[in-house]
């Protein structure tokens, strides 16, 4: 009987003792997320790591943060910033971290062949992470190209969209692969939406190594000196994504 009390009472300690260890931390669950992540490597040995977080407005008073390693031992952090409200109450952060030509700025990103990430979120005493459900978010240099990107709260994001020899409207989606058969359409407005105008965007290919992610572009002739506003349907496997910029809908000029 003593030695089975002997182990509850062990048991009940290093319950006590995790507990208090774990207070005031959590893993997210919907309080900080990332949106996309981008690696580029560009000429002269320049690197940047980007991306855009979305965090739960829990209080005025934050800090959003990135945690990275390029060689699975040395780790490196550092913070985004705010950009501002997104939906509901939400709010974006943007990180970048680059190498400079002129100096030594972030040494660790020269010939890297990896980068492996998680987000900290600091809140009204609590600490909120996004590891990717505990393995980390991982990106690698595109082998076709200058640029990796991953996406992960969002399917489908507009990368950009312009207005270019004053009548051609044209820009470029990424979406999540999540079937082979699907659609981008680009609902576009010259008149601040009393008429809307409908196109879709075409597969330009794959946005990393892993087949997780697409470019789609498009190009259309909109009348001279246009202002267009527009947003984007992505359907794939029965379903309907938008990106409408959080209900402002986007801008090209």
């Amino acid at each position: 009987m003593k030695s089975i009390q002997k182990i509850l009472t062990g048991f009940v300690m290093l319950t006590l003792i995790m507990g208090v260890a774990f207070a005031g931390s959590a893993f997210a669950a919907g309080e900080v997320r990332l949106i996309q992540s981008n690696l580029y490597l560009g000429p002269y040995g320049y690197v940047g790591f980007s991306g855009q977080i979305e965090v739960q407005n829990i209080a005025p008073t934050k800090t959003v943060t990135v945690h990275y390693t390029t060689d699975n031992t040395n780790w490196y952090s550092k913070n985004a910033s705010y950009v501002g409200p997104t939906s509901g109450s939400y709010e974006r952060w943007d990180f970048a971290v680059s190498t400079s030509s002129l100096n030594n700025t972030n040494p660790e990103l020269y010939g890297l062949s990896f980068i492996k990430f998680y987000l900290e979120y600091n809140v009204s005493g609590s600490t909120y992470y996004d590891n990717n459900g505990g393995s980390d978010y991982y990106n690698e240099p595109y082998s076709f190209g200058p640029s990796s990107t991953i996406l992960s709260a969002r399917n489908v994001l507009s990368n950009y969209g312009q207005v270019t020899s004053s009548t051609n409207f044209n820009g470029s989606v990424i979406v999540k692969n999540i079937a082979f058969a699907k659609t981008v359409k680009i609902l576009y407005t010259t008149n601040n939406w009393s008429t809307t105008q409908t196109g879709f965007a075409s597969y330009t290919g794959a946005a990393n190594n892993f087949g997780t992610a697409e470019h789609w572009n498009y190009s259309f002739t909109v009348p001279s000196g246009s202002t267009v506003k527009f947003k984007i349907e992505y359907t794939v496997g029965g379903s309907t994504y938008v990106d409408d910029n959080y209900g402002a809908t986007y801008t090209a000029t």
